[in-house]
């Protein structure tokens, strides 16, 4: 598949995620464009890191969980590819073409700058909430060229979408939403319990509420 001269980099962001990210692995390591693939394992207490390291790929490990958007900015910090993908740790059934469906209208499109992954046809909760809130996808690639001027990440935590497609917008950069059938994620609720699940669901709403409202003063 050509790829035009331009590298790929996939960055996987990932807390206590060993139970999940060796699928997330599997096929991105089956996708023949990408070059490069990046684990940020933020925090993790568990086997994340050692698992990533079993399927050949860059890991690096932070100390202390910094959040999702810390993940993020660690993981651009470290590649200079021409297209960076970014990609949740905990997905359940994607594929080699949803991939390759967001990366290459990048590699062949220049005046395209950045692709957005949404869930369809999979579980009704996560496919209701993107098609609301499509902006919140952790399912995204960008050109090189996006992160210009682009924010900081460090402290945005699970607001880390919303600051992306801000800068989108304020640039007005072409983007384009890709579907992504029949895929979906593990809930933070299967993860942690109904307890702590919705604790750290509520954090994440938090995140994203505050970046919304911030760009509403500022806008």
């Amino acid at each position: 598949m050509p790829t035009n001269g331009k590298s790929v980099a996939v960055i996987v962001p990932a807390f206590n995620e060993e139970r999940h990210i060796g699928n997330v692995l599997s096929i991105l390591k089956s996708v023949d464009v990408v070059d490069e693939i990046i684990v940020v394992s933020d925090g993790s207490k568990d086997r994340t890191a050692d698992v990533a390291r079993g399927f050949d790929v860059r890991v690096i490990e932070r100390a202390v969980n910094g959040g999702k958007g810390a993940a993020m900015q660690e993981g651009i910090e470290t590649t200079d590819a021409d297209i960076i993908a970014f990609i949740d740790a905990d997905l359940i059934g994607i594929t080699r073409e949803h991939i390759e469906n967001m990366i290459m209208p990048l590699i062949h499109e220049d005046e395209l700058y950045m692709t957005v992954g949404r869930f369809t046809s999979g579980r009704i909760t996560t496919d209701l909430a993107q098609a609301m809130v499509p902006f919140i996808s952790g399912q995204r690639a960008v050109r090189r060229e996006f992160l210009k001027g682009l924010p900081d990440l460090k402290a945005t935590g699970y607001g880390v979408e919303i600051v992306i497609t801000q800068h989108a917008k304020q640039n007005k950069f072409k983007v384009r939403e890709v579907l992504i059938p029949e895929a979906t994620q593990v809930t933070k609720e299967e993860k942690l319990g109904m307890r702590r699940g919705l604790k750290a669901r509520m954090k994440m709403y938090g995140d994203i509420a505050k970046h919304i409202v911030t760009k509403g003063k500022s806008g």
